[in-house]
């Protein structure tokens, strides 16, 4: 189809707005960090499409698994399993060995990150028997109704959808955001570890599972703190309650460790994790012990796409490319590289904050009073888009939904090139400099 018409039917409202495109144009090409468009636009893409191509746009050796798997066997569902499913589910397995609680870590794949939480769920609801859950303030676990009423960061997700979720988060049990270094709760690693033991306490024998990031994503980029989280896992294991690392946004080598809990020092019940992990295609899941995974009966939970041939074999490509490559230990340098250039400019030009590990790095601006400044970050993200450079933006100002999104996000490919970080993070305080209090034009 030709460009003209491309476009046309771009301005035609053929596709819903409800998900907020970031632009108007429409992809035509993309390789490594490089992104072209129709309109032949071109931009240097810190976004990864939302921390999914790990390995960057058109890996040639993703490509060619796709093309080889493509021409052998493209679906078969729970009918039967299929190679590249066994072969990815052995390395995840060697990969969580050590990882997670228990022995012989069994995955169960699914299509997207939202619906493995809900996998999650369901999973610690049958295992345990127990029907509450606990998850933070700023948390993102996804776009499902569980998944929407299990989160609590920007307030667009969910605010419309309350009547509704208010019955499921009856269910749910908030603790308060760990948000240490730049504390807009008040929560300390004590008071956030105190404030689970009160509710374990006070729910006792009713909670399932605690949900947590270990580098919170939408809300804000912020590190879950070590000391919190040791106390939490020992919290857990005296209640028998399990603990779900969402690793959806964080894992795969995203913030310079295979998974963002690894910086914690303790081991999660389930795993949850997608993105990167399909290597450009829809593919997510979970990861429990063999002997928690057997407290489910066949036919109890399934899916119709997880785990497709293609994805799969995609996956495989990716991870192993991450692996060889040494892209996990690059993203760590890399990340320091960045937050030691950014870092630099705190506290002048709006910055108030670089965080984040690895390759996932929030920068927060606040206002010369102190509040978080959303018009800037949306100035800034557009000034960015007008040099060339996609990015994306986060945060929840707990109380106030009239800051989220206070947050500049980089997620660049884990194999972005040096020149092109480089180029990137000169864009990015270009257009920190270039901000004069203009009205922004969204």
């Amino acid at each position: 189809m030709k460009d003209e018409r491309i476009l046309e039917l771009n301005e035609a409202g053929l596709l819903a707005e409800v998900v907020g495109y970031e632009t108007d144009e429409v992809a035509a090409q993309a390789l490594g960090s490089d992104v072209r468009t129709v309109r032949g636009s071109r931009f240097l893409d810190f976004t990864s499409g939302i921390a999914v191509h790990a390995c960057g746009h058109g890996h040639e050796e993703i490509v060619a698994a796709v093309q080889d798997q493509a021409s052998r066997i493209q679906h078969t569902s729970d009918v039967m399993r299929h190679a590249p499913q066994l072969e990815l589910a052995q390395f995840l397995r060697e990969l969580l060995a050590d990882r997670i609680v228990g022995e012989l870590p069994t995955i169960q794949f699914m299509n997207s990150g939202s619906e493995s939480i809900d996998t999650a769920a369901k999973l610690a609801l049958k295992a345990t028997g127990r029907s509450k859950f606990i998850a933070f303030q700023g948390a993102f676990h996804g776009r499902t109704l569980f998944a929407t009423a299990l989160s609590c960061s920007n307030t667009a997700h969910w605010a419309a959808y309350e009547p509704f979720i208010d019955g499921i988060r009856d269910r749910i049990l908030r603790a308060p955001a760990p948000r240490c270094r730049n504390c807009v709760t008040g929560a300390s690693p004590d008071c956030v570890a105190n404030e689970i033991g009160s509710l374990l306490e006070a729910h006792k024998g009713e909670v399932g599972a605690i949900f947590f990031e270990a580098q919170q994503g939408e809300g804000g980029y912020f590190p879950f703190p070590e000391h919190a989280s040791r106390k939490i896992r020992e919290l857990a294991q005296k209640h028998n309650v399990l603990l779900i690392a969402d690793e959806i946004q964080s894992g795969f080598g995203r913030t310079g460790r295979w998974f963002a809990f690894d910086h914690l020092g303790v081991q999660p019940d389930i795993v949850v994790f997608g993105k990167s992990v399909g290597g450009g295609l829809p593919l997510a899941g979970i990861a429990a012990s063999q002997k928690l995974m057997a407290k489910w009966q066949p036919g109890e939970h399934g899916t119709t796409f997880g785990g497709n041939p293609i994805a799969c074999a995609a996956g495989l490509a990716a991870l192993t490319i991450i692996k060889r490559d040494d892209l996990v230990e690059r993203a760590a340098v890399l990340g320091e590289r960045v937050k030691a250039r950014l870092c630099k400019l705190v506290g002048s030009l709006g910055v108030h904050d670089v965080r984040g590990n690895g390759l996932m790095i929030g920068i927060e601006l606040r206002d010369p009073a102190g509040n978080p400044d959303y018009a800037k970050v949306t100035a800034v993200k557009l000034g960015c888009r007008e040099r060339g450079m996609l990015v994306l933006t986060c945060g929840a100002h707990i109380g106030d939904p009239a800051v989220d999104n206070s947050t500049l996000r980089l997620l660049p490919p884990l194999n972005v090139r040096d020149t092109e970080l480089d180029r990137g993070l000169s864009i990015l305080e270009e257009a920190l400099r270039a901000w004069r209090g203009e009205v922004v034009r969204v």
